[in-house]
């Protein structure tokens, strides 16, 4: 059974923001366990350098967040076909040439 239109962006909206929050935790978790690190060759503002350095990683990770939803679209376009536009060949989700596709008029 081939998922609404609806679900396959929640699904990748879903997607999106896991890996995000993830990813996130994960860089906050290396910013706390090299905090000590960072304290003992830095100073006593070392540990403060560490969190700063994992919010600008962040703040770019975020920036990619609609590129993490594009590729879960791709993925689920492959999977359960392609949405041709009217008159076009483009995929209305992922935006891609579709090519030697039957056409299911």
């Amino acid at each position: 059974m081939t998922p609404t239109n609806e679900e396959l962006e929640a699904k990748a909206k879903h997607f999106a923001n896991t890996v995000f929050v993830i990813g996130a935790g994960a860089i906050m978790l290396a910013a706390s366990l090299l905090q000590g690190f960072a304290v003992s060759r830095l100073g006593e503002h070392g540990g403060d350098i560490a969190f700063v350095i994992a919010t600008i990683f962040i703040l770019g990770f975020a920036s990619k967040r609609a590129s993490f939803a594009l590729f879960a679209i791709e993925r689920q376009c492959a999977k359960y076909g392609h949405v041709p536009r009217e008159g076009s060949s483009v995929c209305s989700r992922c935006f891609q040439t579709i090519v030697d596709q039957p056409r299911t008029d």
